[in-house]
């Protein structure tokens, strides 16, 4: 492929492993589609795909996504510690090598008109594919979450971009749109305490006047009695991922906790591991061309040149 874009669904099913591995199954199985990444999280009751390929092979995949998670989720009987709005939440379209963001937006709304025509549920537009400021961030669309949806519908300001304004109970509504890379990562606190994770995500994130480009989401795994910080950063070369997990570092001590661990949710640029090792290793003038693999591989593409 010339150009890559890829997507980044995320689905609210993250309990039934069966289930998941079943569409995993049925997407590979899609002519041309390359499925990167899984991640699937029972806390938050979801799980992030990543696929990439031709447009078709993308929307063929995206529509059995669709398919198989409408059939099984009841957005009734959800429960999980992340803000979700439909069974098939949001459906991000990610510009990668050679492809521009105006094409990506292009493509996101062919296909959220798709989902619309062959699925009869609601569907919002976000991101950079947004028709209304308001609908920018995906966290405006969100607000009320699932059970708020009913009411919000009968807001005229709340009309979908596609799809009928009629709440469906099993399916809720779904969210679809074109944005740049974003960066996803859970940090797991040495406290039981949710109360406290809530404190720090509201210290940090961009909303409460914290981190640029930052939202953070409170939760609890009851299993391992650990609080967590699911942390996305929507613009990582302007807010780095050392920047972010430094901070909360410093307002978890406040409260005499520490993080634990830190877990990647999906697929993470190299970039933003590059710029996190030179942080912490305190590197200084040092160049990514001085990085073994990437001379080499910039040295193959010379030699593939023709004449």
């Amino acid at each position: 492929m010339s150009k890559i874009i890829s997507v980044v669904p995320n689905i609210s099913e993250g309990n039934d492993q069966p289930f998941i591995s079943g569409l995993v199954e049925k997407l590979q199985a899609v002519k041309n589609l390359l499925v990167l990444d899984t991640s699937r999280d029972s806390v938050r009751n979801r799980t992030v795909f990543s696929f990439t390929g031709p447009r078709e092979a993308i929307f063929a995949g995206g529509l059995t996504l669709y398919r198989e998670t409408l059939a099984h989720v009841d957005m009734r009987r959800h429960r999980g510690e992340y803000p979700r709005l439909g069974a098939v939440d949001v459906f991000p379209f990610v510009p990668l090598k050679d492809a521009s963001l105006e094409e990506t937006v292009a493509m996101s709304v062919d296909f959220a008109q798709k989902v619309a025509e062959e699925f009869n549920i609601p569907v919002y537009l976000y991101g950079e594919s947004a028709r209304f400021p308001m609908r920018r961030y995906v966290e405006n669309i969100r607000e009320g979450e699932y059970e708020g949806l009913e009411q919000k519908l009968k807001d005229p300001r709340w009309k979908p971009d596609f799809g009928p304004a009629v709440f469906h109970p099993a399916s809720g509504a779904t969210i679809i749109g074109a944005r740049y890379p974003m960066i996803s990562f859970k940090a797991v606190l040495d406290t039981p305490e949710e109360a406290i994770a809530e404190d720090i995500c509201r210290l940090i994130q961009h909303a409460h006047g914290g981190l640029a480009h930052v939202n953070a989401y409170a939760g609890l795994d009851s299993e391992h009695k650990s609080a967590q910080i699911t942390v996305t950063i929507a613009n990582y070369r302007a807010m780095p991922m050392y920047r972010v997990l430094e901070m909360l570092r410093s307002e978890a001590r406040r409260f005499g906790v520490t993080v634990r661990r830190v877990e990647m949710i999906g697929l993470v640029p190299e970039t933003a591991f590059i710029e996190s090792a030179f942080f912490y290793l305190g590197i200084q003038d040092f160049t990514f061309d001085k990085i073994l693999e990437r001379k080499i591989q910039t040295d193959l593409d010379e030699q593939s040149r023709p004449g």
